[in-house]
């Protein structure tokens, strides 16, 4: 399979990162869900071991998943086959007493959450470590400090952000605190921003979102979901109208699905090094797989789709 270079890092991915937040099970955070229905650990274990032998070799979690759980669930499943893997990893995000989410990424906590993620990954490294939760501004040159030591050490080989806030991102940048960036980017919301922003910096960069909550994989065109309580799209979609989405497949190239296309529409982007597709199940993997196999969407249908998207903004 076609590897890409994380920006400047010189790391090599798949196009298709495995998104592993759907692959702990579920959780509840201040009362609310924020987690996935559990697949159990066997058929997590299965379709990772499944997509290496296809050639995806990235795989990105947190420390928060499920508390903790995607992190071992990980380590099981690479055991043995580490050096196969690029494993990347959030910090900042945890799970507090009395099941309350703690956003605290300061300084004095990154060590002891990269110490957890490594025993939880059984692994001695991480390729890139990533902020789940914004620095404050005052906390980004000592918390680059504490990475760059961890770099040295060879405990991460990257470190970054995940982050949909412009502001942060802009101020991380200017003091050179990122060198990989994971955001949310899709045909109906493209964040052109962040895009200059990566390209500009030569920043790695991991796209989640690309589906929009689902919006964009065409399964509720004629149906909308129904999510159970314990799956946090459950809060998030509530009032979504999914078949509205529909017209958007009015502009498909024969033999290409909905979901192909936004996929495809996102690795064609000159900026793109890899999806991070939160899919729970190896048929839709093996479909994304196949998108990132076709040749480029042409100009006519790029433009028709974006056309359409923008007037469903």
């Amino acid at each position: 399979m076609e590897r890409r270079t994380l920006g400047r890092t010189g790391i090599r991915v798949s196009p298709i990162t495995i998104g592993a937040w759907q692959l702990g099970g579920p959780l509840l955070l201040d009362g609310k869900p924020d987690g996935h229905p559990d697949p159990g650990e066997a058929a997590v274990l299965r379709m990772i071991h499944e997509l290496g032998d296809l050639g995806v070799n990235a795989i990105d979690t947190a420390e928060q998943y499920s508390g903790g759980e995607s992190e071992r669930r990980i380590g099981k499943a690479l055991k043995g086959r580490r050096d196969r893997w690029v494993i990347s990893t959030k910090f900042g995000y945890r799970v507090g007493a009395g099941q309350t989410r703690e956003d605290d990424s300061s300084p004095g906590t990154i060590l002891p959450s990269l110490e957890g993620s490594l025993r939880r990954l059984g692994t001695d490294h991480v390729d890139v470590f990533l902020y789940h939760c914004a620095p404050a501004p005052h906390h980004i040159a000592p918390g680059m400090a504490v990475l760059e030591e961890a770099k040295a050490q060879g405990k991460i080989r990257a470190y970054g952000i995940s982050t949909g806030q412009l502001p942060i991102l802009s101020a991380m940048v200017e003091q050179d605190a990122v060198e990989v960036l994971q955001f949310p980017s899709s045909l109906l919301n493209e964040r052109r921003e962040f895009w200059e922003i990566a390209q500009a910096h030569e920043l790695g960069t991991q796209v989640r979102g690309v589906m929009a909550q689902g919006r964009l994989s065409g399964k509720y065109f004629h149906r909308n979901p129904r999510f159970r309580p314990d799956d946090t799209r459950s809060e998030g979609c509530r009032e979504t109208d999914f078949a509205k989405f529909a017209v958007l497949a009015e502009h498909l190239p024969e033999g290409i699905s909905m979901s192909q296309a936004a996929i495809r529409w996102t690795l064609d982007h000159p900026g793109c090094d890899t999806i991070c597709l939160g899919a729970k199940t190896i048929e839709d993997y093996r479909a994304a797989l196949t998108a990132a196999s076709l040749p480029p969407l042409g100009e006519p249908v790029r433009r028709a789709l974006e056309r359409s998207a923008a007037r469903l903004a």
